[in-house]
């Protein structure tokens, strides 16, 4: 799935649940349940991530199901599309940058 075939509201306001009902926010890290593959990059090459791979959310949908755009940092910057119902929270945005 990519994100511009996705026809809902994308937002960073609020919170959205993951697999376990957590509520998740922006920038938290998730972890992904099953293989996702990446979003194309510039040359339309994609990559799989696997399940267990975390990135960071940078917007999510405000519509059922929802979606997440996720930044993940493999050999570069890699973003990926995938429902919250195949993600766990990892680690707050807090936990990453303690002040």
């Amino acid at each position: 799935m990519k994100a511009d075939d996705i026809r809902q509201d994308w937002t960073q306001d609020g919170t959205f649940a993951d697999s376990d009902g957590i509520r998740v926010r922006c920038y938290d890290d998730v972890a992904l349940l099953k293989d996702t593959d990446s979003e194309p990059d510039s040359n339309g090459f994609v990559i799989t991530l696997p399940a267990g791979t975390s990135g960071t959310v940078l917007f999510f949908t405000t519509g059922e199901p929802c979606w997440l755009e996720i930044e993940y940092e493999t050999n570069g910057m890699v973003f990926g599309v995938v429902e919250a119902s195949h993600t766990k929270l990892h680690l707050r945005n807090e936990e990453k940058y303690p002040r």
